[in-house]
Order: C-alpha cells, then sequence, then structure tokens
C-alpha cells in the first residue's frame, strides 16, 4: 500500500503542521513508513505553501508525490501552484469560500467546506486548521486509524489548549457530514 497526499494553504495556516501530525501518527501508532516534504514560497507567511505526506507500507525513497490520492486546499493561489499530479478518482477538499475556480478536474471527487470561515469562527484559532484538516483526512481516507489520531493529538496537543484540539478534531468530521462532495468525470 502507498497513498499519497497533498494540503496546499497559506502560510500561517496550519496545514505543514497536519502533514507532519499525519506522518508522525503514521509511524509511530500505525507502524508504516512515512515521509512529509514540505514546500514554500518566498513569503512563508502569507505566502503558498504545500506539504506532500507519502504512506507506505515499504520504506519511501521518494519524498515528493507523484501520483496523489488526496489533497486539500485552503486558497486559491496554493490549488493554481500545487494541483497537478492528481490520480484519476482523487479526493479533493477545498475551502468553498477561498477556492472558487477549480478548473479541470475530471474524474475526481470534490468536498467543497468552508474550512478556514468555520474553524475561525468556532474554534477560534486559525492554526488549528491544521487539525480540522487532519480530522477530515482520516475520514475521507482511513489511511490512518480514527483512535489512533485522537491519542495523538491527545499527547501533542499543549494541556491548556487539548480541548480546542479536540473540537478541532469533531469539526473536520462535521463539516464533511454535512457537506454533499461533487463528482466529476
Amino acid at each position: 500500500m502507498k497513498y499519497e497526499v497533498r494540503y496546499g494553504a497559506i502560510g500561517g495556516q496550519g496545514l505543514v503542521t497536519a502533514g507532519s501530525l499525519l506522518c508522525d501518527i503514521a509511524v509511530k501508532l500505525e507502524n508504516k513508513h512515512a515521509t512529509a516534504s514540505p514546500t514554500y514560497t518566498a513569503a512563508v507567511r502569507g505566502g503558498a505553501t504545500k506539504v506532500d505526506i507519502i504512506i507506505s507500507d515499504e520504506p519511501v525513497l521518494f519524498s515528493h508525490a507523484t501520483a496523489i490520492d488526496f489533497c486539500l486546499f485552503t486558497d486559491q493561489r496554493p490549488y493554481n501552484l500545487y494541483m497537478s499530479r492528481l490520480k484519476n478518482n482523487a479526493v479533493l477538499v477545498v475551502d468553498s469560500n477561498l477556492v472558487t475556480d477549480l478548473g479541470d478536474i475530471a474524474e475526481r471527487t470534490v468536498y467543497s467546506v468552508p474550512l478556514i470561515n468555520e474553524t475561525e469562527k468556532r474554534i477560534g484559532n486559525i492554526a488549528l486548521t491544521s487539525v480540522v484538516g487532519l480530522s477530515m483526512t482520516q475520514k475521507l481516507t482511513g489511511i490512518i486509524k480514527y483512535e489512533n489520531m485522537v491519542s495523538f493529538v491527545k499527547e501533542w496537543a499543549p494541556k491548556n489548549y487539548l480541548d480546542l484540539n479536540l473540537k478541532a478534531l469533531d469539526l473536520g468530521t462535521e463539516l464533511l457530514e454535512n457537506c454533499i462532495p461533487i463528482r466529476i468525470g
């Protein structure tokens, strides 16, 4: 099994952290091999960023995604820059308020959710988009077990932010449950 994930965001939204979390959970709790390979543009905070995560039963020899199974984009700029290399039948999650021009996405399933807005409104900290995105990844892919994700976040999160992190996990699941996916192709 080899599974490739790409997160694209604006620096400061937390999705590079989501990539690190996903990779750590896969290695430490799922006994998988995994790499996370972030890319930053010149202006990190406010600039387009991406992180490729590869999870495999075998050692990962090349750390950049070449056939992406799942991706999540929170802004149009990283979407435009990093949308390449998706497999047919890939699953995409996009922020419904910030990614409005999907272009040609034939043979893909798209979940369009107000990710940034809802994270800010209901959690109060945009950096926790990382945990909301992690939860969405788990729900849509199953590449990590739900209980391992929760267990890891409980150990990883600072104690005074634990409740917010657990609330962010719930928000990711809830946003997807209230979304009707668009199948294109």
